[in-house]
Parts: C-alpha cells; sequence; structure tokens
C-alpha cells in the first residue's frame, strides 16, 4: 500500500513537472513568442555595481494575462523588463505585447501593466504599477532605477567612487476614460487646471486636507477623490 501510494506520489510530482516545462517551452519564440531567451540576463556582468537594478531582488510567483499558469518572476527597474525564471533557474524576458501586458503578484494582487503613457521626453511604452482603477480614473507609478557612472580617483590623496544603481524620484500616472495616461503635475495650480469643468471642487479639496504632490497616499486619495465626480 505505502509503495503504491509512493508510486503515486511520484507519477504525480513528474506530471507536474513535465506540465511545468511544457509551459515554459510553449512560450518560447518558436511557438507562441511570450518569451524569448536573454544571454545578458544568463551572463550578467561581473563588474562590481552598489545598488540593485530591482526595487524587490526575488523573483515572485505571478499571474501573467495570456499565460495558463502562474511563473515567477521580477521587474528590472533600469531595463523597464518582466524578467521571468524557470525551474533550471534559466531567466527569460517577457515579450512586451499583448495578451502579455498585465503581471499581477500572488499573493498581494499587485498589478503592473504594460501601458502607453506620455512623459515630458514624449510617448513611450512601458510597464506601470497600478496604484488605483476605479469609475474610468486609474492612478499609476512609474518605478525607475538609473546606473550611475563611477569615478577613477583623480589622485592619491581622493578614493575612487564605484558605479552605483539609483532609484529615482516616483513618477505618477493618471488615465480618464482609458485614454493615454499623463504624468501628473508637480504643483497644485497645474494639477487643478486638468480638470477644469471640477476647479472648484478640487481646490475646496485641496484646503481641506492636507494634499501634496511628493505623498503616494494623498495621491491616492485625491484618485479615489476624482472618481466619485
Amino acid at each position: 500500500m505505502k509503495k503504491l501510494l509512493l508510486n503515486t506520489l511520484l507519477l504525480s510530482f513528474m506530471a507536474f513537472n513535465g506540465n511545468a516545462q511544457r509551459i515554459m517551452d510553449t512560450m518560447d519564440p518558436n511557438s507562441s513568442g511570450a518569451l524569448f531567451r536573454n544571454n545578458v540576463l544568463n551572463k550578467k556582468d561581473l563588474a562590481k555595481i552598489e545598488g540593485s537594478e530591482y526595487l524587490v531582488d526575488e523573483f515572485r510567483l505571478a499571474e501573467v494575462s495570456g499565460i495558463p499558469q502562474q511563473i515567477m518572476v521580477r521587474y528590472n527597474a533600469m531595463t523597464d523588463m518582466i524578467e521571468v525564471q524557470n525551474e533550471k533557474k534559466e531567466l527569460f524576458s517577457l515579450m512586451k505585447k499583448d495578451p502579455f501586458n498585465i503581471i499581477t503578484i500572488i499573493p498581494f494582487t499587485d498589478k503592473i501593466k504594460l501601458l502607453n503613457y506620455k512623459t515630458k521626453e514624449g510617448e513611450a511604452n512601458g510597464y506601470l504599477v497600478e496604484l488605483f482603477n476605479k469609475n474610468d480614473v486609474a492612478l499609476y507609478r512609474r518605478d525607475r532605477i538609473t546606473l550611475q557612472k563611477g569615478k577613477e580617483a583623480v589622485n592619491s590623496y581622493a578614493a575612487a567612487t564605484p558605479a552605483r544603481y539609483v532609484k529615482t524620484s516616483d513618477e505618477y500616472y493618471l488615465s480618464l476614460k482609458n485614454e493615454t495616461a499623463i504624468a501628473l503635475p508637480k504643483n497644485k495650480k497645474e494639477f487643478q487646471d486638468l480638470f477644469p469643468m471640477r476647479k472648484e471642487e478640487i481646490t475646496a479639496y485641496l484646503k481641506k486636507n492636507n494634499f501634496s504632490l511628493k505623498d503616494e497616499k494623498s495621491i491616492i486619495e485625491m484618485a479615489k477623490f476624482i472618481a466619485n465626480f
């Protein structure tokens, strides 16, 4: 009886692993094109750089739209890329295209969405973190990390500065009625100008509440307020 049970468990485990590998294989470029092998990821430069390209270094379980099985992912905030790891610890890059455009981290239900949005430099297509979405009002945050180059010592008295990854200030984007998300202004007057028909209500809200365009909680509460118009 014990032997039969052991064999059953072993067969189940093998079937699960085989199915998981088939899922990864079907996401290869030769089939669905959801993933592509990335030699840059699998052969990282070993040069010492301080800090990290990731806000969360470890891979986390996630549901990805268009993929039938949960997979392990992490977001690279420097390259704006979703990295995927299989059971062999091989790294892939999730293709930036439909239908693989919504990544939901388990069990937190945090959503990362591939969207078109407008920056000061022009239109962009990349990943934004969804903070709020209700009644045709959606608020997103753009997470970015940049590489700051190191500096060599100019003389024997000065120390060299190593290259390091630096997190930039958070950027927030607002989308109304599913239109292209736009960057939130840096001052309250410009923010009020986004809603000329509701300017008085927003002015009253700003006076009544301790609102700051630099505070994420304040911005989320404002988005909730706008969603109730």
